[in-house]
């Protein structure tokens, strides 16, 4: 009997999601992306999970058009979770150091979102700003 190749074995095994080749948010500290790392892993997500929520949330900011990603509805975990919400996960998670530095990132493109969007009064006032705007 034939032995299979190590392509084919290979072909075989479930695969991960490509998220881009950088697990790193550019800008940031050695050690503040180490905290990062560490957010991450506390909390079962993949490595990159929060780079990749972050280049999610400069993707949504510059859009003209609504986003799938704005529905708050059905999630049911941190992969689940909007790009925002998660980057405000892991801040409050990391040390105060490591925080400012990635709040100094995110801030640019929270201004963008607000001045690109509108107030909407009839969403619940319980829900985080970034789910209770509307496109402009």
């Amino acid at each position: 009997m034939p032995r299979r190749s190590p392509g084919e074995i290979r072909a075989q095994l479930p695969h991960r999601i490509n998220r881009g080749t950088r697990a790193v948010i550019r800008g940031l500290s050695a050690a503040t992306n180490r905290q990062i790392g560490r957010f991450e892993r506390k909390n079962g997500l993949y490595s990159g999970d929060v780079a990749h929520a972050f280049r999610a949330w400069s993707q949504t900011v510059r859009r003209s058009y609504p986003s799938v990603e704005l529905s708050c509805e059905g999630t049911t975990g941190w992969r689940d979770m909007h790009a925002r919400t998660l980057l405000e996960a892991a801040m409050r998670t990391i040390s105060a150091k490591a925080r400012r530095e990635l709040r100094k990132a995110v801030e640019p493109l929270d201004a963008r979102f607000l001045a690109r969007t509108l107030n909407n009064p009839l969403t619940p006032t319980d829900l985080p700003w970034w789910h209770r705007r509307i496109r402009s």
